[in-house]
């Protein structure tokens, strides 16, 4: 067991600060997807799967970013960003969920989240990103 835990640290650059934070972040969107799911009685067989492929995906690119920044010699540079980036993400689909199921946020934070995530410009059309 310890073998594992030493190799996932060492893919992720050690279980410091920053990815301790997306852990439980991911964690937390994870629970506030299904609160969601539940509240708008919207339920799916692969909700949650397709949150635990995407916390999986998350993990993955973190250690790539860990593997390049070893490979260019930097201090964790992109890794950092890389980790940062996942944090805002989550923690807007956070606010996002919230807002679905009527938590009063002010408009304005609501009219961002919603150009944020949910909506997404290509090529002058506009789409529904799915979540």
């Amino acid at each position: 067991m310890e073998h594992v835990y030493n190799g996932i640290s060492y893919l992720l650059g050690g279980f410091d600060t920053p990815v301790i934070v997306l852990l439980i972040v991911m964690v937390y969107v994870y629970i506030t997807g299904w609160c969601k799911v539940i509240y708008c009685h919207k339920m799916n067989k692969l909700v949650g799967l397709k949150g635990i492929i995407r916390n999986i995906g998350y993990l993955m690119i973190v250690s790539l970013a860990t593997i390049l920044d070893k490979i260019m010699g930097s201090s964790e540079a992109i890794r950092t960003i890389v980790i940062y980036f996942f944090i805002a993400h989550e923690g807007l689909l956070i606010l996002k969920y919230w807002c679905k199921m009527g938590l009063p946020l002010p408009q304005k934070i609501y009219n961002t989240l919603e150009n944020l995530i949910g909506e997404e410009e290509n090529d002058g059309n506009t789409t529904k990103r799915e979540e």
